[in-house]
């Protein structure tokens, strides 16, 4: 009886754990988002596709009860912060709690002593201590996308890892930068003569901000448009990887070309223009998309000087899939040119390409959204589903017409086909209702039933005779 008794709160524990984890906005939302232009020419299979061979062949669950990032790389058996910030990122909009709580255990594993995992770990050991910061940041918005999904408990876990990243942020007058990343011994590397426009993702700073309380994310926010600024061809738009904040070669010498880090800013940058409407977000990502169009979705390599110059010899996802995020503040044309591009690309298990093409792809198809859309897009469903042939017009005698399935609080508006209102009428019955017409000249209306907030429940055209 005992071990019954143990059984059956066990089950009712997993019940309501499961009501309560249970994730808010299930994949795929497919978001219009209220700025930019969605492409037309990728669908959410394509990324379906992608998702399957990314998650079968990048996610090992082979480390002590965590899940590890693992891929095609130039270190076999390494996992980089960089793929687990990507890697969490991903499970979080896909709903995916276990996958992100396993990523997670395994992140906290090899935490160092500045508060942050090792840049390159194994299962056993850790290769590099010192944080690389594009990572932590990345994890820190993984869990404001947790906080949205499962509730307070991931918001209270990320607002201290938040809290812990803000160490990277240095300032530089009145500028603000991110480091490197942080040091063992203490204190970080890099920061106003050497930074990394990549590892800025305004949209996610204002998040943080948001999340947090504490502005000085919004001044980053801001600020990052100094760095990029600097730092971009007045020609190209292209960036460098590295840069001082005033756009010259970094005083550590690391590159100051268009390469593997600079690729992926302009999917950081465009989510600041598509989820906020940063014109100056959009100001950049439609100069570089114009660039890279000029050159052909289809003939993007992977490195360019500043200047525009290839350095690179391959076409791949990591290159194509930044400029293809860009193009969606462009235009129409440009956003679907490169859609189709992204569409005909198969998957790469390399892990930069397989990590970053999902998430490329996951904002293309409006399945990276910020809370705000994914709220307004859920209630519009709902408001869609419930109107749905609800409403229903019946042409009676004398110029009366009898409307069913209606509810409260709605209004009824009749006006000419040139948009002068002619009538107005009040429902407050239930269900059915007759309204008179009567009064009206001969011609054709258009009959329109409102909800509350005015949204239109249904609209037709009617003619009185």
């Amino acid at each position: 009886m005992k071990n019954k008794k143990l059984t059956l709160a066990a089950i009712i524990a997993v019940l309501i754990t499961g009501t309560v984890q249970s994730q808010t906005f299930k994949y795929p939302l497919n978001i219009n988002f209220k700025y930019g232009y969605m492409p037309k020419t990728l669908t959410t299979e394509d990324l379906d596709s992608w998702y399957k061979s990314y998650k079968s062949s990048m996610l090992l669950q082979d480390c002590n009860g965590g899940i590890r990032t693992d891929a095609y790389s130039e270190e076999n058996g390494v996992t980089k912060v960089e793929s687990m910030g990507w890697a969490m990122i991903i499970a979080a909009y896909m709903g995916d709690k276990e996958t992100f709580d396993g990523l997670y255990r395994f992140y906290k594993s090899k935490v160092q002593g500045h508060g942050m995992m090792g840049w390159k770990v194994t299962c056993g050991g850790v290769n590099d201590a010192s944080s690389a910061s594009d990572g932590d940041l990345d994890v820190a918005f993984a869990f404001v996308v947790a906080s949205w999904q499962w509730g307070d408990s991931y918001k209270s876990e990320a607002i201290k890892i938040i809290n812990t990243v803000e160490k990277l942020i240095v300032g530089c007058g009145n500028t603000s930068v991110i480091a490197g990343g942080a040091l063992t011994h203490g204190g970080v590397y890099g920061g106003c003569n050497e930074t990394d426009i990549s590892y800025h993702t305004p949209a996610f700073f204002r998040c943080f901000a948001e999340i947090t309380g504490n502005s000085r994310w919004d001044k980053l926010a801001d600020d990052t448009y100094t760095l990029l600024n600097n730092g971009a061809n007045p020609s190209t738009g292209l960036i460098p990887d590295w840069q001082r904040l005033d756009g010259g070669q970094s005083d550590g010498g690391r590159n100051h070309s268009y390469g593997f880090d600079a690729c992926r800013a302009p999917w950081r940058i465009a989510l600041d223009y598509l989820w906020n409407g940063n014109e100056k977000a959009k100001e950049w990502c439609t100069k570089i998309s114009n660039w890279a169009y000029g050159i052909g979705p289809k003939n993007i390599k992977d490195g360019y000087t500043l200047d525009g110059r290839a350095t690179g010899s391959y076409h791949n996802m990591s290159y194509v899939g930044g400029f293809a995020v860009a193009a969606m503040c462009n235009s129409q044309e440009v956003a679907d040119a490169f859609g189709e591009e992204i569409a005909n690309m198969r998957f790469d298990n390399y892990w930069y390409h397989g990590f970053l093409g999902n998430c490329y792809m996951m904002t293309m198809t409006g399945n990276m959204w910020h809370i705000r859309d994914a709220e307004t897009s859920i209630e519009k469903e709902k408001y869609q589903s419930s109107v749905k042939n609800s409403v229903v017009l019946k042409n009676l005698k004398n110029r009366k017409f009898e409307l069913s399935g209606i509810v409260n609080g709605r209004s009824v508006t009749v006006t000419t086909l040139q948009g002068q209102l002619a009538q107005k009428i009040n429902i407050t019955e239930k269900q059915k209702c007759v309204i008179d017409l009567s009064t009206l000249n001969n011609g054709c209306y258009i009959l329109s039933v409102h909800e509350k907030k005015n949204k239109n429940a249904m609209r037709q055209i009617i003619s009185i005779f």
